[in-house]
């Protein structure tokens, strides 16, 4: 009797473990199932007791299972992993059990010193770590984006195009850099406020990135200047969106509560050639054709040419600020 209860607590502590605990075969077959109070997936998978991983989950998802089983037994090494159930790929649940939005797990698999019907075990611990994946994932997207526009910050940026420089040596993919400041934006804060800045500032990123192709990246790279990232395109289909963008922009008064601001920005142009190891080169290019575009009366693009002697277009500045209502 003594031994039955002390047996008894020990089923009942394993079964009010926060987290899944499953014994598994070698053959991915469920050999017992303990705890998951806190891990929402609204049972205990104790019916899955005697089936087999292939049994109650989709093939690949299974596939994907018994090879972190199988890397367990044979290397004796505890090994990691992190998954999800969806809409797409799910366990079986019993009938009218709701299947999950998305719930994230840490599996860790570790190798037994026990055999079931001759066979080796594991033991995989399943703990539910949706909240820590989604805080994860917004922690990820802060660290990458630009509080202000919402597009990449410098750093990211950066990063997004060194790997084009390393794509294009390895696979020789042509790409363009556009770089692009406000126009007198001093103005715009001196005078209206900083906050009104930051509205014509949102107001820019917006209509140029909605003129933007897919595979496209723009990134702020300090106060009112930004790049984009253009693939697959030369100096020269770059320099026509580069007008396209630019046009939409000066056609396209920014409005805030008070004010109807004329926004113009000044564009400069340049592509990736084989002396690009690194972002330095290529930026200094591409803003050397912008200051250019700046110097010679701003609202315009420019290729960059060691002497900057590349045709441009140029819109003439007319009323640069409204006030409603007057």
């Amino acid at each position: 009797m003594k031994h039955e209860n002390v047996l008894a607590r020990y089923y009942a502590v394993l079964d009010t473990l926060p987290d899944h605990i499953f014994v598994f075969s070698e053959t991915g077959e469920y050999l017992d199932v303990y705890g998951g109070e806190e891990n929402a997936t609204g049972f205990d998978c104790k019916p899955f007791i005697g089936k087999r991983l292939h049994d109650v989950m989709p093939e690949e998802l299974a596939d994907g299972f018994l090879t972190h089983i199988l890397n367990a037994i044979n290397t004796g090494e505890t090994q990691y992993v992190k998954y999800k159930f969806d809409e797409g790929s799910t366990i079986e649940l019993p009938h009218g059990l709701t299947v999950p939005k998305e719930l994230w797990f840490e599996g860790v698999i570790k190798s037994l010193p026990t055999y079931e019907k001759g066979l080796r075990t594991v033991v995989w611990n399943a703990k539910n770590i949706t909240k820590q994946h989604y805080l994860e994932m917004e922690l990820k997207h802060l660290s990458e984006v630009d509080e202000l526009t919402g597009v990449y910050n410098r750093r990211s940026f950066t990063k997004l195009l060194q790997a084009a420089i390393d794509t294009y040596h390895e696979q020789h993919a042509m790409f363009a850099l556009i770089m692009f400041d406000i126009d007198y934006f001093k103005r715009v804060n001196d005078t209206l406020g900083h906050s009104v800045g930051d509205e014509v500032i949102r107001h820019v990123v917006d209509i140029f990135r909605a003129g933007l192709h897919k595979g496209m990246a723009i990134g702020r790279i300090g106060g009112e200047e930004f790049a984009i990232l253009v693939p697959d395109r030369g100096e020269k289909e770059a320099f026509e969106l580069s007008e396209t963008l630019r046009n939409s922009l000066c056609n396209t008064p920014c409005e805030t509560d008070l004010y109807e601001i004329v926004v113009t920005a000044s564009l400069g142009i340049t592509e990736v050639c084989q002396e690009d190891s690194n972002t330095l080169g290529l930026i200094s290019r591409a803003d050397e054709a912008m200051y250019e575009s700046k110097k010679n009366g701003r609202n315009q693009s420019r290729i960059f040419r060691p002497t900057i002697k590349e045709e441009w277009a140029e819109v003439v500045e007319t009323s640069w600020i409204k006030v409603k209502g007057l």
